[in-house]
């Protein structure tokens, strides 16, 4: 295992990482209110909606590329597909509170009612756009890797995401933005696995 390769690993692990922190006091988030008839939006500033998605996926990219080049391995195709997956995990998380309180949190999850509230609106589309900026990485990777496979399914995520979010295309473009951003920055420091 190369020392070159472990310190690049390291590094953009800690940059995925920070990214995706930097959203947990940034995140607009929904508190849990299961009897309540309309959900509250808590929105830090008023770029929470724009800055969320772009750094979510940045982050998740980042911490799929960092992990494979800690590990020195050859990144696949597929293996890209954890990013979007990563991506929604932790716009979820973050939006519902699930990582700020997660004590009053998880169990307003248990309730229907509560949990179609916070997947949509403003919620839902940080989300789409965390969702969309992942799916950049396994697109460009399973082209490069003639993954038939993977750019299927990472292009069934990217499109799924443009359908739920239209209502809202700032945070699929800025989640987009993030995602093809961190893809270029893997491209110029890692080129034996991003490039062709």
């Amino acid at each position: 295992m190369s020392l070159r390769s472990r310190l690049l690993g390291s590094a953009l692990l800690v940059v995925g990482v920070a990214a995706i922190a930097a959203t947990v006091s940034l995140a607009p988030t929904v508190p849990p209110e299961p009897a309540a008839d309309s959900v509250s939006l808590i929105v830090p500033t008023p770029y929470s909606l724009i800055a969320t998605p772009p750094l979510l996926a940045l982050g998740s990219v980042f911490l799929v590329g960092g992990a494979a080049a800690f590990a020195d391995a050859t990144l696949s195709a597929r293996a890209t597909l954890v990013a979007p997956v990563l991506g929604g995990i932790a716009a979820f998380a973050l939006v519902t509170g699930v990582v700020t309180a997660p004590a009053a949190t998880l169990p307003a999850l248990a309730e229907a009612d509560a949990l179609v509230a916070l997947t949509s609106g403003p919620p839902g589309t940080i989300a789409t756009g965390a969702v969309g900026g992942g799916a950049v990485a396994p697109i460009v990777r399973a082209t490069i890797a003639e993954d038939t496979a993977a750019l299927l399914a990472g292009s069934v995520l990217l499109f799924a995401a443009l359908a739920a979010g239209a209502s809202d295309p700032v945070s699929l473009v800025g989640g987009g933005v993030g995602g093809a951003l961190a893809v270029g920055v893997l491209w110029a420091v890692d080129p034996d696995r991003w490039r062709p």
